[in-house]
């Protein structure tokens, strides 16, 4: 995520903005030379020994030297023949004028074969390997350039080649008109050389320049190239300084493609260099600072940045697109953060979204993810070129294999691996059929551990046997907390403060609540710091009524998938209708299929409460389908308001006023009493 792999400039950047601009600015001051005004005044002339008339001088000779407003103007001939009129035609000709580039005085040389000047129409037409030549290295070669001063219009419809320095060029035709600029046309190709890397190789159909808007245009199937960097637009345009000594912004405009080779590193980064770069987007604008330092670049229209892996990274392929990217440097040039701002359709009003996809190269190798939001802004080390931070705004979506995410805004953390979601934030597992809710939620991208506070609401999805029980049924499992913790190592899930679970219409709470799950099939729950639980057992089969539900209070519960069985610990009570038991343990035994209550173990010791009744015995069964309590031991003693009895089994009936007391004896001996009440104790 993150990163530009690519720059329109960087180490000869400088000799391409001098040479380029070079290239245009003296094609058009210098082929429109100051040279070819008006005629001189006569006054100022100096004429040229025998030129009379008609006729022809022969030899290496000056044949006209002037001066107008202080600009001293020289023309040499081996011949000359005077046409028709002021026509003047001269073979083996050379002209050098004067100029003034960037304030300073200059020269140009242009040489010919042959050369048709008409002072009276302002016009000059040099034939035959033409050759213009400025003191500052300029030099520009045609077989013809023509200057038609009354049109302010110099042009070439042959082509030319262009050098200065390290820069060298050619185009087909070329043209110049004041008000306009310059015109290069068809098979425009431009070079510049760096001692310190591969040449830069422009080529495009043509090419336009003005001075006075301080623009150069390369139009029409454009092309730059320079080693294994490529970019192809419609158009590239570049902005210069008032000197037009500098590039300010460059912009490439119509299905720019800006391809980088695998090997090119971070710009002005160290980082390591990783595959091939791909930026596309219908239009590119970078601006610069001074000495073309890279300042900040945007891509507009369906804007992508395609990252291929380097031999040292994951197999993957990763992507940033979005109506719009920004990507700012600082001020040496290196990136410092990637943007992608919100954007809306022209036409439809809806908005575009910006996306984030990370694909293995390989199958089943690696994970594929995806981000999608509104709007998003990350931060990177310009050094290493690595993702600092991220900032996802508005519908944010997060996808992988299996997990699902949402989120009005969320965070990242590279420092500390985290994904922060907020603004009712939910992540849903398909794999196990969850939903996880909360006021803010944590993901380790590098562990994938989640946490979450606020108002938890985590929903498992039921296993679909029917009827009821923990984690089974049909309906799902609810459970709630304020903080909520899962450790994807061991698979376990901590539900902290006012933790509670309903599976059907089973419920347990407690301060804390554990879950996890070794192996399928396997889920434990561990609920400690003081729980209560209320379990709806099945009625049995051809019951009139459902049984009473049962009633839990302990130090710790723990529920066991595999074993089918719940254990109470630590000061256990367990009611069901108007029976209360105590025991320092109890255990409920589930049916086989883990969806109902089976029997109740209690004990040891255990002690019986049923209104003003009260038992105590070593162990205590209670069958919820019967609703029967049977307490047992070597002295089973019952208290009734003012009776004592003794016995070793003793038979309990929920909400009936019967009790089965069996004797020491081998031969059972029975007594039966009535109630006179019942109440709770």
């Amino acid at each position: 995520m993150g990163q530009l792999h690519d720059r329109l400039t960087h180490d000869p950047a400088k000799t391409a903005r001098r040479g380029l601009l070079g290239l245009v600015l003296l094609v058009s001051a210098l082929v429109a030379w100051n040279l070819l005004r008006p005629a001189p005044r006569a006054a100022d002339a100096v004429a040229a020994p025998a030129v009379v008339g008609t006729g022809t001088t022969v030899g290496d000779m000056a044949f006209l030297r002037f001066r107008d407003d202080s600009r001293k103007i020289e023309v040499k001939a081996r011949e000359m023949v005077r046409g028709e009129g002021d026509v003047m035609n001269m073979r083996g000709v050379e002209a050098t004028l004067p100029f003034v580039s960037q304030g300073r005085p200059a020269s140009v040389t242009i040489r010919a074969d042959e050369c048709q000047y008409q002072p009276g129409r302002e016009r000059a037409a040099f034939k035959g390997n033409v050759e213009l030549r400025t003191d500052d290295g300029f030099e520009l070669d045609s077989d013809t350039l023509k200057y038609w001063g009354d049109k302010e219009r110099a042009f070439t419809p042959d082509p030319v080649r262009f050098k200065r320095g390290a820069l060298s060029g050619s185009a087909m035709a070329l043209e110049y008109r004041t008000g306009s600029g310059v015109l290069i046309k068809g098979d425009v190709r431009v070079r510049i050389e760096n001692a310190s890397g591969p040449p830069t190789d422009v080529t495009s159909a043509s090419a336009t320049a003005s001075r006075e808007e301080r623009f150069v245009t390369f139009t029409d199937a454009v092309v730059v190239r320079q080693g294994t960097r490529e970019l192809k637009s419609a158009s590239l345009r570049l902005d210069t300084s008032a000197d037009m000594d500098a590039v300010e912004r460059a912009t490439a405009i119509g299905d720019v493609d800006l391809l980088s080779g695998a090997g090119d590193p971070v710009p002005g980064s160290a980082a390591p260099a990783s595959g091939t770069k791909r930026l596309r987007s219908q239009r590119l604008e970078v601006v610069f600072r001074s000495k073309g330092i890279l300042q900040d670049a945007v891509a507009t229209g369906a804007a992508s940045l395609e990252i291929e892996p380097g031999p040292s990274e994951p197999a993957e392929r990763r992507r940033v697109s979005g109506p719009r990217l920004r990507f700012d440097f600082d001020a040496e040039g290196r990136l410092l953060s990637l943007h992608g701002p919100r954007g809306t359709s022209p036409r439809s009003g809806a908005r575009d979204r910006s996306l984030l996809v990370s694909e293995p190269l390989t199958p089943g190798a690696l994970a594929a993810r995806r981000v999608e939001s509104d709007a998003f802004v990350a931060s990177l080390d310009p050094v290493t070129g690595a993702v600092r931070d991220a900032v996802f705004e508005g519908s944010v979506v997060f996808n992988e294999p299996g997990r699902k995410a949402w989120a009005g805004h969320s965070g990242f953390d590279a420092a500390t691996g985290t994904l922060l979601l907020t603004r009712d934030p939910r992540i849903v597992d398909e794999a196990e059929g969850s939903e996880l809710r909360g006021r803010e939620i944590r993901i380790g991208t590098r562990t994938r551990a989640v946490t979450a506070s606020g108002n938890v609401r985590h929903t498992v999805a039921g296993k679909g046997r029917g009827g009821a029980g923990l984690f089974g049924g049909q309906e799902p499992t609810l459970l709630t907390c304020r903080d909520f913790e899962y450790d994807p190592g061991t698979r376990t899930a901590r539900y902290r403060e006012n933790a509670f679970v309903r599976s059907g219409s089973d419920e347990v709470r407690a301060p804390l609540i554990t879950l996890d799950e070794p192996g399928p099939g396997r889920r434990r729950m561990l609920a400690t710091g003081g729980t209560t639980s209320v379990l709806h057992p099945r009625a049995a089969k051809g019951a009139s009524k459902e049984p009473a539900a049962v009633e839990a209070r302990s130090r710790e519960m723990q529920y066991e998938e595999e074993k089918h069985r719940i254990v109470y610990t630590g000061d256990v009570e367990i009611r069901q209708g108007d029976i209360l038991t105590r025991s320092p343990e109890a255990i409920v035994l589930l049916t086989k299929d883990g969806e109902t209550v089976d029997r109740l173990l209690a004990g040891e010791p255990v002690e019986v409460h049923q209104g003003v009744r009260r038992a105590t015995g070593e162990r205590g069964t209670y069958t919820p389908a019967s609703e029967t309590f049977v307490l047992t031991g070597e002295k089973v003693v019952l208290y009734d308001v003012d009776r004592r009895l003794e016995g070793r089994i003793l038979t309990f009936e929920v909400g009936s006023d019967r009790i089965r007391v069996d004797g020491r004896e081998e031969a059972r001996s029975e007594a039966v009493f009535r109630r006179k009440e019942i109440q709770r104790p």
